[in-house]
């Protein structure tokens, strides 16, 4: 697991990202409590109870709407979208277009989550699904994911490679090459100090796999749910990291991050 950030800040950012404070740009040791330990203690948790409550493990742990995997889901991608949006907000942010459209982006990513998750307020509220759709939907739910593969595996394969990839590959590579000159793209890009819950969900998604394939078959029961947990508390990490470099930018007077490196204030 990665525990500190020290490798983040070893190396010269491009301007005007140089203003952002080495304790504001990744998580430190003093954050080590939530980046690394939080989501250790909740796997350990979660596969405790599963191999030694089984039957509490899926009345209460697995269940749709209100178990706790799913609920949690819920409540990881809303509070990223709520930060999202909030974050439209920066002037830092209003003031650079491509900037504006991809935190944007990710806002409404996040929302499309939490509100499937929850099927957009039915097990909230417990209406029924129309006719029409239930027809269409898997599971008889008023949402997209349970209709086509396109709203469903589709994205969670271009979530599994962007985590991969962007929150693991590329800033490993980046400890020996430095950091992106392109501003915009080493504001975007993750800190390894948050990676634990990436490498949590990479190891579930491990086991899932194997598991379809029919090796260690029903060794773990829907590893996947727990896959979506960790990948959405990485997504929150991801915009509580954003956000904190974000908000050093504005309070610099940094009006503008585009693709070419630039002056730190406007």
């Amino acid at each position: 697991m990665v525990a500190s950030s020290s490798a983040d800040s070893a190396y010269a950012l491009p301007r005007p990202l140089d203003v952002i404070p080495a304790g504001r740009w990744a998580p430190g040791r003093s954050d080590a409590w939530w980046t690394t330990w939080l989501p250790i203690v909740v796997m350990a948790v979660v596969v405790t109870i599963h191999f030694a409550a089984p039957e509490f493990y899926r009345e209460h742990v697995l269940p749709e709407g209100y178990g706790f995997l799913e609920l949690t889901q819920f409540f990881l991608a809303g509070a990223a979208a709520v930060l999202c949006f909030q974050a439209l907000g920066y002037e830092v942010v209003k003031g650079s277009r491509l900037l504006w459209v991809l935190v944007l982006l990710f806002g409404l990513a996040a929302f499309y989550i939490a509100g499937e998750e929850h099927s957009w307020g039915q097990h909230f509220f417990n209406w029924n699904t129309p006719s029409y759709w239930s027809e269409i939907n898997r599971q008889q739910e008023t949402n997209l994911h349970n209709t086509s593969a396109w709203f469903n595996q589709r994205p969670k394969l271009v979530f599994d490679l962007a985590m991969f990839i962007g929150g693991l590959v590329v800033p490993l590579i980046q400890l020996r090459t430095g950091p992106f000159r392109q501003p915009l793209l080493q504001l975007l890009t993750p800190s390894l100090a948050i990676a634990t819950a990436a490498l949590i969900a990479l190891a579930f998604k491990a086991i899932d796999d194997v598991g379809k394939g029919g090796l260690l078959d029903k060794f773990y029961i829907r590893p996947s749910e727990v896959v979506e947990t960790f990948q959405y508390l990485y997504m929150l990490y991801y915009v509580i990291v954003l956000r904190r470099r974000l908000g050093a930018l504005d309070e610099a007077g940094v009006t503008h991050v585009g693709l070419q490196s630039e002056g730190a204030s406007a």
